[in-house]
């Protein structure tokens, strides 16, 4: 056994939590390709293996593009379930014990799904998912920064009414940053923190260390998805590391996205130096052919980052999450066993 496979077998027995991975953006081309032959949708791909050729991509708007045809697949209740129990097997698989996925119900309802088959397909498959492979999830349903101020609403309307499903943990704020800034928002969070839903924007993964600051001071983040700008910021970077506001970073992603260049340029070694609380995650793990063990591993292979560090790292990530005090406690137990 060489000394990778030593350090690859090891990572995927530690105890693992996920903080940012989107369930839409976990469709791997198996199942998307199931799940459209099952409603008749038209991919264009004669094959899962034709269409798993097509999760490449050479900037942001080419992902979304993928990202949005993905969606047409999800349908009914039952497509929403075997959406979440693919996911939750393959977070078993790596020993990921509790994840928070985010889901963006505007983009399924303006694609004219009935909300109960959205909310009754995501509670059968959390329900699965724990049941079947001892995973819990907790759900972040995000706004999406394209939507006019009405469908904001909508979103925060539906996170507050009786169809929302079980297990909501907080309001995300998603999609393209430049045009719409965090201020925008600042009603929703408001009324999702007044009742008591933790506020979980993107913000700094596509346009400066302003982002981060509006998300912080208009939406007062409690988490910020991605923030890899903050690195531009020293004023930004001691407010964040002073008051340990996390920062969700996915190493894959930025580099899919050409956020950043190389690997080896990402700032995540920086960002940990300067005391910033970090969490590892995969963001849209089907389209940018990642996991979050392959993730620690390159951490831990580029960065240097050292076995001590990256159970650190999931630690940062069980203390950041909205995980029950029973769910908590177990996970943590075993983190300490390590």
């Amino acid at each position: 056994m060489t000394i990778a496979d030593v350090t690859m077998a090891w990572l995927r027995a530690l105890p693992k939590v996920e903080l940012h991975v989107h369930l839409e953006g976990a469709l791997r081309p198996e199942t998307m390709f199931r799940l459209a032959r099952r409603n008749g949708v038209d991919l264009g791909a004669t094959s899962a293996e034709d269409l798993a050729k097509r999760y490449s991509f050479g900037s942001f708007d080419d992902f979304g593009a993928l990202f949005f045809a993905g969606l047409s697949v999800l349908r009914s209740a039952e497509d929403f379930t075997d959406a979440v129990v693919a996911l939750a097997a393959e977070f078993a698989e790596q020993n990921i014990r509790y994840a928070e996925v985010t889901t963006s119900p505007i983009n399924h309802h303006r694609r004219g799904v009935r909300l109960e088959e959205y909310g009754d397909g995501l509670n059968e498959g959390r329900r699965r998912a724990q049941r079947e492979f001892g995973v819990d999830i907790g759900w972040v349903c995000d706004i999406s920064r394209e939507s006019e101020d009405p469908a904001s609403e909508f979103t925060i309307g539906y996170l507050l009414g009786p169809q929302a499903p079980d297990g909501v943990v907080g309001l995300g704020l998603g999609g393209v940053e430049q045009g719409f800034p965090p201020e925008l928002f600042a009603s929703s969070f408001a009324r999702a923190r007044a009742n008591g839903l933790a506020a979980l924007p993107h913000a700094g993964e596509t346009v400066g260390p302003e982002s981060i600051w509006g998300a912080v001071r208009s939406l007062h983040a409690e988490r910020i998805g991605h923030g890899i700008s903050c690195v531009e910021d020293p004023a930004l970077v001691d407010y964040l590391a002073t008051h340990r506001i996390p920062l969700d970073i996915a190493i894959t992603s930025n580099v899919r996205l050409k956020l950043v260049e190389r690997v080896e340029e990402h700032p995540v070694t920086a960002m940990l130096k300067a005391g910033l609380v970090v969490t590892l995650n995969t963001d849209d793990p089907a389209y940018f052919q990642t996991t979050l063990t392959d993730e620690l591993q390159l951490a831990h292979r580029v960065h240097g980052l050292s076995r001590e560090t990256l159970v650190g790292l999931q630690t940062a990530a069980l203390d950041a999450s909205y995980a029950d005090s029973t769910t908590k406690a177990g996970i943590r137990t075993a983190l300490a066993a390590v």
